[in-house]
C-alpha cells in the first residue's frame, strides 16, 4: 500500500483514451467551487499547496497517457520523471521531456497545454504557500486550454458516456417502461449518472488493487461527486415534480435522494477530508477504500431501489453480479461478529471457562482467519491491536480488562455492519443469529 508507487495502473479493459478523458473531466471537477467536500484543512485557511500537488500528479499521468500509442497517435516515447516522494522545490521533476522531430499529431496542442500547466504547478509549489488567487488562476488556465482543444472535447465526451453492457441494457429496459414519458426520461438520465459514477468507482477500485498513487484519485472522487449531484438534481428538481406521481414512487425517490445525500456527506466530509495532506500511506489507503465502499454500495442500492420501484421483478443480482455475494457475505459477517460479541462479553465477565487465555486466543484467531477479511481495512487494524493486547496480557485480570474494552469496540463495529445498505431488507434477529 505504497501511496508513492511509481507504476501507474489502468483498469482492465479501460482504454488509454477513456482514461485520459476521465482525468481531464476529473481535473475540471476538482476546481469546481461548489463541491460538497470542504477541501483540505489547509485550503480552508487559504493554502492550496496540497491540492496543487495533486493536480500536478494528475497532469503527469495525462502526459504519460498522451505518450502512449494506445491514445490514438503514433507518438515517440516521452521521457518523463516522476515526482520524488518528498517533493521540495529544488527536487521537482522536469516534465518537459523530449520528443524527436515528426512526433506532432492531433494531441500535440493538448500535450503542450498540459505541460505548461504542469510547469505552472512547479512554480506555485516552489512558494511557501499556494494562495486562492494562484489556485484559481491555475484552474482558469486549465479550463481555457481544455475548452479550446477539440481533442480534449472529444476525449471528455467519450469518457462522459455511461459504459455499455448488461447493466445499461437492463436499466434502459426498466426506464423504457416507466410512465409518464417525462418520468421515464428522467429515470433513464438518473440511471445513466449512477452507472457512470459506478464506472468511476471501478477505476478507483483498480487503483486500490494495483497499489497506484492514491492521492491523485481525489479529482476522480470530485467527478463522482459531480455525477452524483446530477442524479440528485434530476430526482429532486425533476422526477419529484412530475404532476402525476404514485405515492410509492414518490417515497422511493425521496428516500433515495435522502440516502444519497447522507452517504455523500460521510464520504466527502469525513473520509476524504485531510487525505491529501496525510503522510500516512496506510491511513490514505483506508480512507479512500472506505469512501469507495460507502459510495459504491450507496449507488448500487439506489439503482436497485429505483429499478424495483418501477419493476418489482428486478433483483439486485441481475443488475450487479456481486450484489448477491455481498448480501451473503454481510449476513455471514454479521452472524460471526454477533457470536464473537457474545463470547467476548462472557469472557470479560469471567463466566465459565471463557476467560481461559488459550480459549480466548483461539476464538480470536478463528475470526481473524474468517470474518476479518470481510471487514473494511480501517476496521481490521484496531481488531488486530486488540488481539495483540490479549496475547500479551500478563494474567486473567489484565486479559479481562482488555476484553472489556474489546467488547465495546465489537458492539460498535457490529452496529456499523448491521447498518449496511445491503442488509436493509434483512433485519437482525438475535435469536436466529
Amino acid at each position: 500500500m505504497n501511496d508513492q508507487a511509481h507504476k501507474p495502473a489502468r483498469g482492465e479493459g479501460v482504454s488509454a483514451a477513456r482514461e485520459l478523458g476521465t482525468w481531464l473531466r476529473a481535473l475540471l471537477s476538482f476546481f469546481e467551487p461548489t463541491r460538497l467536500t470542504p477541501g483540505e484543512p489547509a485550503a480552508a485557511a487559504g493554502d492550496f499547496t496540497t491540492e496543487t500537488r495533486v493536480v500536478r500528479d494528475v497532469l503527469i499521468r495525462c502526459l504519460q497517457l498522451i505518450a502512449s500509442p494506445e491514445a490514438g497517435e503514433s507518438y515517440a516515447p516521452f521521457v518523463l520523471e516522476e515526482e520524488p516522494a518528498d517533493a521540495g522545490a529544488a527536487a521537482r521533476a522536469d516534465v518537459r521531456g523530449t520528443r524527436p522531430p515528426g512526433g506532432e499529431g492531433r494531441l500535440s496542442p493538448l500535450e503542450e497545454a498540459l505541460r505548461d500547466a504542469c510547469e505552472l504547478c512547479d512554480g506555485l509549489l516552489g512558494a511557501p504557500a499556494v494562495r486562492f488567487g494562484a489556485w484559481a488562476a491555475l484552474g482558469g488556465m486549465l479550463s481555457r486550454a481544455l475548452s479550446e482543444s477539440a481533442a480534449a472535447a472529444e476525449l471528455m465526451a467519450e469518457a462522459a458516456e455511461p459504459p455499455g453492457g448488461v447493466l445499461r441494457e437492463r436499466l434502459s429496459a426498466v426506464a423504457d417502461r416507466v410512465a409518464p414519458d417525462e418520468l421515464g426520461e428522467d429515470t433513464a438520465a438518473i440511471f445513466a449518472s449512477l452507472a457512470l459514477a459506478l464506472d468511476l468507482l471501478r477505476f478507483v477500485e483498480d487503483s486500490l488493487r494495483n497499489d497506484a498513487q492514491l492521492k491523485r484519485l481525489l479529482p476522480v472522487f470530485a467527478l463522482v461527486q459531480t455525477e452524483a449531484g446530477r442524479a440528485l438534481d434530476l430526482i429532486e428538481n425533476r422526477a419529484l415534480r412530475v404532476e402525476v406521481l404514485e405515492k410509492g414512487v414518490r417515497d422511493t425517490l425521496d428516500g433515495t435522494a435522502y440516502a444519497m445525500r447522507m452517504e455523500l456527506r460521510k464520504a466527502f466530509e469525513y473520509e476524504l477530508t485531510g487525505v491529501g495532506a496525510s503522510r500516512q500511506p496506510l491511513q490514505v489507503f483506508a480512507r479512500i477504500e472506505n469512501a469507495h465502499g460507502l459510495l459504491r454500495d450507496c449507488f448500487q442500492q439506489s439503482a436497485v431501489a429505483l429499478a424495483q420501484c418501477f419493476d418489482p421483478s428486478v433483483e439486485g443480482g441481475q443488475l450487479f453480479p456481486v450484489f448477491r455475494t455481498k448480501l451473503e457475505q454481510s449476513l455471514a459477517l454479521r452472524r460471526e461478529l454477533w457470536g464473537l460479541v457474545r463470547f467476548v462479553r462472557r469472557a470479560s465477565r469471567g463466566e465459565g471457562e471463557a476467560l481461559q487465555a488459550p480459549l480466548v486466543l483461539a476464538r480470536l484467531k478463528a475470526f481473524e482467519d474468517g470474518g476479518l477479511r470481510l471487514l473494511m481495512y480501517k476496521d481490521r487494524e484496531p481488531f488486530e491491536r486488540f488481539v495483540e493486547e490479549a496475547e500479551t496480557a500478563g494474567d486473567a485480570a489484565e486479559l479481562a480488562a482488555v476484553l472489556h474494552r474489546f467488547e465495546a469496540f465489537l458492539e460498535t463495529l457490529f452496529g456499523q455492519v448491521n447498518m449496511r445498505a445491503v442488509l436493509a431488507d434483512h433485519p437482525f434477529e438475535p435469536d436466529e443469529e
